[in-house]
């Protein structure tokens, strides 16, 4: 929607100029025939309907694309530095950078992704930069839209509207050729596409009769019912330019006028003045009211009764002049293309995007100044196809950086000097630009950072690009459509996480299951890429193979024990199906929403100005635990469980958690919970300020919705 949409801009924007173009040349024309004037108009049909294009050297029409590094969907790229290695940042996360959010990745007030350094060769740009990209995408798409919404309903009222003249003409009289008589029309008008009708009212005399049906005769034969379909078009898709409504209500003059020349060139000047009285005759208080795409009648009376009177036969220099200009201008409007933008080649994009980082560098540390620049390696990681409609490719770049004094340059956060220039190593990789192709044509689309992927396998590569165009709302929020299930389980921590299972290979019962990523309590998402060499596809294709010939891989049939295998292989957690509540029917979207974690452990630290509080989480132990688990923890029923429980702090580590805006708090009165304000809930912490006080925590994505406390029998 978002490419067609702005090829339309394109061609509405060239009309527009050519509309201007044809309005000039035609106040030149007035005095000449009007056939010429209406033949200008076909240059301006043809810029408005075909999407077909070239470029040349040299044009009267401005450059309407030039290549630069920002997203095809508009807007300044923003360059967002992924976080460094750290333990607690989302596999798949960091190391993707874009406008708009990378799935997982937290920021702070300031914009920067949280846990991220502010320094480094790439530089950060701030929230708002990237929120303008994000914004404009979102522009666009939406003028997308309300454009198919108008286009929508210029198209059904044009249809409905003919197929209703069309009923109602069916009580017309026949009366020879293409000729009806209808008592429901004020005026004369056309009507059909292949084999049009001459629509006449009742009652017109015979003179009136002859000159229109004339009239009408030539605009049939001049293909100008097609024509008028053809105008109808132009305005269904440019209805937003009011340029195009104002070039169709000329051309629709110019036709008018060039048609009543065509009846006086053949019946001779002599008629010039009952013609005139007759066109008066048959507007006097009458409308054309049936406008569909199929029909069209007599209008602009006034100038064409003026057009008619002072019609005269032009000389041959006045027209071979005519002809001349109509000449130039319609080859100017239709044979001069756009004019050809120079084409930038994936080198030429990686040098513009040094250029940013230098122009980063040197505005964002004071008296920092980059001599040169060179480019050490640049070379194609890989091409992606069936991900969009285009053609991908990621190709790496390595470049070093010359200051004119190194030591106004702090080498810190990935920067290090190498003979005297600098060059980035860090966490984050190196990085690598996106490129969709259209064609051999590259266009520009963002950069991907390598901490976080293994950019050198296809299945690698397949999963930083999906990452990448989610979080451009170029891609759904899945990675294989189909059927989905999801997996919930409690972690080590307490919070509650899920999984998202999908059937890559083959759908239904037959269909091996696997996860295609996760969510922890905290909201973080993790995308998960097969460890193969090989393609996604062909890797899973040869895991369904392997299942179907009933070998171990047969065990990914069953969901629950496709999310407990994965649990245990690549969590470390020991968790049986049993352990996991399993969502069959799911969607991707049920996936979105993250789950909610009731948390046990004890509660302090709170204030009524700060969101955070202290948080020591607990393990709630009964008397029918597992009995060796009980012995191997060194607890005794008998004598540690005198109410039948135990309270297990392994840890004791008061944990940081944050409170919603809208989080709720319940204390304990009596024996019955009691639902109170934050004030309240505070003044009862602070007479357990020693050891806090037992409570339930309700969180999501990593913030707090309610507190309450814990009766303990």
């Amino acid at each position: 929607m978002t490419a067609f949409f702005q090829t339309l801009l394109q061609m509405s924007i060239a009309g527009s100029y050519v509309i201007l173009l044809v309005l000039i040349a035609r106040l030149l024309l007035r005095k000449a025939p009007k056939i010429l004037s209406y033949i200008l108009w076909f240059a301006v049909l043809f810029r408005l309907l075909c999407p077909l294009s070239f470029e040349t050297p040299y044009s009267l029409l401005p450059e309407l694309g030039k290549g630069n590094l920002q997203s095809a969907g508009g807007g300044e790229q923003a360059i967002i530095q992924p976080p460094a290695d750290s333990e607690a940042e989302p596999a798949g996360t960091a190391g993707v950078t874009e406008a708009g959010t990378a799935g997982g990745t937290t920021a702070d007030e300031n914009g920067v992704a949280a846990g991220s350094a502010v320094t480094g060769m790439a530089g950060t740009i701030s929230a708002a930069t990237a929120a303008k990209s994000s914004s404009a995408e979102r522009w666009q798409t939406a003028a997308g839209y309300t454009w198919l919404g108008g286009c929508a309903v210029m198209l059904a009222g044009g249809l409905i509207s003919a197929i209703r003249l069309n009923r109602r003409l069916k009580a017309a009289r026949h009366e020879g050729g293409r000729i009806y008589v209808w008592n429901g029309a004020e005026t004369p008008f056309v009507f059909g596409l292949l084999r049009p009708r001459i629509i006449l009212p009742e009652g017109l005399g015979e003179h009136e009769r002859g000159y229109i049906i004339r009239h009408e005769q030539v605009h049939i034969s001049r293909l100008d019912h097609l024509v008028k379909l053809a105008a109808f078009a132009a305005i269904c898709l440019h209805w937003f330019n009011p340029l195009v409504w104002l070039a169709v209500r000329f051309m629709d003059e110019d036709m008018e006028k060039s048609c009543d020349e065509a009846v006086i060139r053949q019946l001779g000047s002599g008629i010039k003045k009952e013609y005139s009285t007759s066109l008066l005759a048959l507007s006097t208080g009458k409308t054309f009211t049936g406008r569909t795409p199929l029909a069209f009648g007599e209008n602009s009376t006034k100038g064409r009764i003026r057009n008619i009177l002072n019609y005269r036969k032009p000389s041959f220099w006045a027209v071979t002049s005519a002809v001349a200009l109509v000449a130039i201008t319609v080859a100017t409007a239709v044979l001069t293309g756009n004019i050809r933008s120079q084409k930038m080649t994936e080198a030429d994009y990686a040098k513009q995007y040094i250029e940013e980082q230098i122009a980063g560098i040197e505005n964002r540390i004071t008296g920092a100044v980059i001599a040169d620049s060179e480019i050490t390696l640049f070379e194609l990681a890989g091409r992606v196809e069936g991900l969009l409609a285009e053609p991908l490719e990621l190709w790496r770049l390595e470049y070093r950086l010359e200051p004119e004094d190194i030591s106004r340059l702090p080498l810190a956060g990935g920067m290090n000097e190498v003979d005297g220039k600098i060059t980035e190593d860090s966490g984050m990789g190196k990085p690598f630009l996106v490129f969709a192709y259209e064609g051999d044509k590259p266009r520009y689309e963002g950069v991907i950072w390598s901490g976080e992927y293994d950019l050198g396998t296809p299945a690698g590569r397949e999963t930083a690009l999906q990452v990448f165009f989610e979080g451009k709302g170029l891609l759904e929020h899945e990675t294989y459509s189909g059927n989905h299930a999801i997996a919930k389980f409690v972690m080590s921590d307490g919070t509650t996480a899920h999984l998202l299972l999908s059937q890559p290979a083959v759908q239904g019962g037959s269909g091996i299951w696997v996860v295609e990523r996760w969510k922890d309590g905290n909201g973080y998402e993790y995308y998960e890429t097969p460890d193969t060499s090989q393609p996604s596809a062909e890797y899973f294709a040869g895991l369904q193979e392997e299942a179907d010939q009933g070998h171990q891989t047969a065990e990914l049939l069953d969901p629950a024990q496709a999310a407990a295998a994965f649990i245990q292989n690549e969590l470390g957690w020991n968790l049986t199906k049993e352990q996991i509540e399993l969502q069959f029917p799911a969607t991707a979207a049920d996936f979105t929403i993250s789950p909610v974690s009731k948390l046990l452990g004890y509660v302090s630290g709170m204030t009524l100005t700060e969101p955070g509080f202290k948080f020591d989480n607990v393990e709630w132990l009964t008397d029918d635990e597992d009995p060796a688990r009980l012995q191997r923890l060194g607890i005794d029923p008998e004598r540690d469980m005198p109410g039948g429980f135990y309270i297990l702090n392994k840890l004791a580590v008061n944990d940081p958690l944050e409170l919603s805006e809208e989080a709720e708090f319940a204390i304990i009165d009596g024996a019955v919970p009691k639902t109170v304000s934050k004030a309240e809930f505070v003044a009862r912490l602070e007479l357990m300020a020693g050891s806090g006080m037992l409570c339930t925590v309700t969180t999501q994505d990593g913030k707090v919705l309610g507190i309450a406390e814990r009766y303990l029998p």
